[in-house]
C-alpha cells in the first residue's frame, strides 16, 4: 500500500513564522558578538533619550497635543535615518554573500527576486530626493491623522469615568423613579435558589418597587452620575467634619445619607426614641457627621452663626467641610400668619444667606441648601397642617426663599419636589415619605461631591508582601511544561504533538529542523538528520512524500501506480520506457510483480500511527 502524505498549510505558515522571527532576530541581535552589543546599547540609548525627551517636556509643563505631534515627528525622522545610514551598506552586503551561498535552501529560493534587486554596484546615484523623503513624511502624515483623531475623540467623545465637573450641576436633579418588577422569570429563580420561595404573591402589574435613576445626559457633559457606595464615600469624606441642620426633613436626608455610609439601621422606626434632638456619628474614627435641630429660620441662623463663632474664636474647632441646611416647613406652619411674621422671616432669611457666604468665603465650606419636599395635601393628619401647610402654601414659600437670596447663596441646592412629585400619593402623614425615597436626595448630595469639595484623603496603598501570592505547586507545574517545550523543539508545551496524530510530518522537531537550516548553514552547525525527502509532481498538484522501496522490482511497481494514479505522466524509471516499447514485456512484468507481491506489500506498508 503506498503512503501518500500530503502536506497542508499549517506546516508551511509555521515555517515562514520562524523564518520571519529569525530574519528580525537577525537584524536587532545580530550573531556577531560586537554588532550585537552595539546594537543593544543603540536601543537602550535610544529608548533612554525618548524617556529624557518626555520627561523635559513634563517639566517645562509642555505635554500639549501639539507639542508631542511635532516632537513625535523630530524623533521619527532622526531615528528613521540613523538606522538607514548605519544598517543599508551592511545590510546589501549580507545579501550579496547568502544570494552565493544559498543555492538549494527554500529560503533563498523564496527570496531570489528580492535579492535581484539589491545590485552589489554603487547605486546612491540613484536615489534621488523623493526616495529620501518619502517614508519620513509617510510617517508624520499617519502621526498627524492619528494625532487628530484621537484628540476629537477626547475633547468631543467619551472620556474615562472621573470626577464630575461643575457644569453637572444642570442636571443632577432631572431623574426619576423606574418601576422595577421583581415577579419577573430571573427573580423568581433567584428566590427559589437563594430562599427556597415557590412562588411571589405581592406582584403588581407596573412594579412593587422603584428605583432613582438620572435621565441620560450627553457624552460631552462628562455627567455620569451613578450610586455611591460606602467606599467612595469614605474616600471622599474620610477625615472631614459634616453637618446637617435643619427640620425633620432634612433629618431624614441625615438618616440615609448614614446608611449609605454603612450604619444600615440609622433612621428606623422607633417611637420611644427623641424626634426634636440632636444627633451625633463618628465614621471611619475620623469622620464625624452630626445632625442639629432647627426646624425654624431662627433656629438654623442660630446654629450657622454658632459654627462659623466657634470656627473664628479657637484654633482648635475647625470649620465644617460639608454644611447641609433645610426648613421652610415649620416656617409656614407656625410664624406665617401675619404680615409681620413674613417681614420677620425674610429679615431672618436675609442674614441667613449672609452667614452662609461667610462660611464659604470665609472657612472655605461647602454650603448646601435642601428645598422642602412635595406635600400630599389630602395625607396631612391635622386641621392646622391642611390650613397652612398645603403643597400651595409650600409653593409659595419655596419662592420666598429663592426671592431673599437663600438659593443663590448656596454652593448646592438640593430640590426636594424633583424626587418626590412622582411618589406625592406614598406620604404617609403628608410631609414624611418611606426612607427608601430620602436615599435619591441622599444619592444627589453624594454626586455633588465631586465638585463641591477637592479631592479627599486616600489611605496608603501598602503593597503585598513578595511571595504572598505565590504557589510552590504551580511555579514547579510551569518549570515542567518549559522544560517539555525546551526538550522537544515545541513553543507549545508540546502540545503541537497532538497535531501528529491526525496528520503526517507536521512533527515539531522537523519543523525545528528545517527553519533553523539556514541559521546553522551560515555558522557552520550541522542538523541531526537531514531534511525529510518529497517528491514534488506539478505546481497544480498537492505535494506527495512516497517511502522508498526496498528494491529495485518493487520501485518499478511503484512509478507505475503513479502514473496510473495522476493520469498518466512522464516517470523516469526505464522499467516504464520498456512497458511503452513491448507488450510481452508487459506481460513479463505482470507475472514478476505477481512473484514479488509480497515483498513490495512488506515495503510499502503505510506505518503506524
Amino acid at each position: 500500500m503506498v503512503n501518500i502524505q500530503f502536506k497542508d498549510n499549517s506546516g508551511v505558515d509555521t515555517r515562514l513564522a520562524k523564518k520571519l522571527t529569525l530574519l528580525l532576530r537577525g537584524m536587532l541581535l545580530p550573531n556577531d558578538r560586537q554588532a550585537c552589543i552595539n546594537s543593544l546599547i543603540s536601543m537602550g540609548v535610544t529608548i533612554a533619550g525618548f524617556y529624557c525627551t518626555a520627561y523635559l517636556l513634563e517639566s517645562l509643563d509642555m505635554c500639549t497635543g501639539f507639542v508631542i505631534g511635532v516632537v513625535s515627528m523630530l524623533c521619527g525622522t532622526l531615528l528613521y535615518q540613523t538606522v538607514i545610514d548605519s544598517s543599508w551598506s551592511r545590510y546589501r552586503q549580507t545579501v550579496k554573500k547568502m544570494k552565493h551561498s544559498t543555492d538549494e535552501d527554500d529560503y533563498s529560493a523564496t527570496s531570489q527576486s528580492e535579492m535581484s534587486d539589491f545590485s552589489t554596484e554603487d547605486d546612491s546615484k540613484d536615489e534621488s530626493i523623493y526616495s529620501k523623503l518619502c517614508p519620513p513624511l509617510i510617517g508624520a502624515m499617519v502621526v498627524i491623522l492619528l494625532g487628530l483623531t484621537w484628540n476629537e475623540f477626547a475633547a468631543a467623545g467619551a472620556s474615562a469615568i472621573g470626577r464630575l465637573p461643575s457644569g453637572c450641576v444642570a442636571f443632577i436633579n432631572d431623574g426619576i423613579w423606574v418601576p422595577i418588577d421583581g415577579c419577573n422569570e430571573s427573580s423568581r429563580g433567584m428566590a427559589y435558589r437563594n430562599y427556597g420561595a415557590a412562588s411571589y404573591g405581592t406582584c403588581q402589574p407596573h412594579g412593587n418597587s422603584y428605583v432613582w435613576a438620572w435621565k441620560d445626559q450627553p457624552s460631552r457633559t462628562h455627567c455620569r452620575f451613578g450610586h455611591r457606595n460606602e467606599a467612595r464615600l469614605k474616600k471622599a469624606l474620610s477625615r472631614r467634619q459634616v453637618v446637617f441642620v435643619g427640620d425633620s426633613m432634612t433629618r431624614y436626608i441625615y438618616h440615609a445619607s448614614m446608611r449609605a455610609m454603612g450604619i444600615t439601621n440609622s433612621g428606623e422606626y422607633d417611637a420611644t426614641g427623641p424626634k426634636h434632638a440632636d444627633i451625633s456619628n463618628t465614621l471611619w474614627e475620623t469622620t464625624p457627621i452630626d445632625f442639629k435641630w432647627a426646624p425654624l429660620a431662627t433656629d438654623q441662623l442660630i446654629s450657622l452663626k454658632e459654627i462659623n463663632r466657634q470656627a473664628t474664636g479657637s484654633a482648635g474647632n475647625k470649620h465644617p467641610d460639608l454644611i447641609v441646611l433645610g426648613g421652610g416647613a415649620w416656617d409656614r406652619l407656625h410664624v406665617y400668619a401675619s404680615d409681620e411674621d413674613r417681614q420677620s422671616h425674610a429679615a431672618t432669611l436675609k442674614e441667613l444667606a449672609k452667614e452662609m457666604k461667610k462660611a464659604q468665603d470665609s472657612y472655605g465650606s461647602a454650603v448646601v441648601w435642601f428645598i422642602p419636599t412635595t406635600i400630599n395635601s389630602q395625607a396631612l393628619n391635622t386641621e392646622e397642617k391642611r390650613d397652612h401647610m398645603r403643597e400651595e402654601d409650600m409653593e409659595a414659600m419655596r419662592a420666598v426663599y429663592a426671592r431673599n437670596g437663600i438659593l443663590s447663596s448656596s454652593s448646592f441646592v438640593i430640590d426636594g419636589p424633583a424626587f418626590t412629585n412622582s411618589r406625592a400619593s406614598e406620604s404617609y402623614d403628608g410631609v414624611h415619605y418611606p426612607i427608601d425615597v430620602y436615599s435619591a436626595g441622599a444619592q444627589i448630595l453624594f454626586n455633588s461631591l465631586d465638585w463641591l469639595l477637592p479631592p479627599g484623603f486616600e489611605e496608603p496603598v501598602i503593597p503585598p508582601r513578595i511571595g504572598k501570592m505565590a504557589n510552590p505547586l504551580l511555579g514547579l507545574m510551569m518549570l515542567i511544561l518549559v522544560v517539555i517545550g525546551l526538550v522537544s523543539f515545541d513553543g507549545f508545551l508540546g502540545f503541537s504533538y497532538l497535531a501528529s496524530l491526525f496528520a503526517s510530518g507536521v512533527m515539531p522537531h522537523l519543523l525545528q529542523e528545517e527553519a533553523f537550516a539556514t541559521l546553522h548553514q551560515q555558522i557552520g552547525v550541522s542538523g541531526n538528520r537531514p531534511p525529510p525527502e518529497s517528491l514534488s509532481v506539478n505546481s497544480s498538484r498537492r505535494k506527495v512524500e512516497l517511502a522508498k522501496p526496498k528494491s529495485s522490482k518493487c520501485r518499478e511497481d511503484l512509478d507505475e501506480e503513479i502514473a496510473a494514479l495522476l493520469g498518466g505522466g512522464s516517470p523516469s524509471r526505464k522499467g516504464l520506457k520498456a512497458k511503452s516499447s513491448s507488450l510481452a514485456d508487459d506481460d513479463r512484468r505482470s507475472s514478476r510483480r505477481g512473484q514479488d507481491n509480497n515483498t513490495c506489500n512488506s515495503s510499502l506498508s503505510r506505518p503506524s500511527m
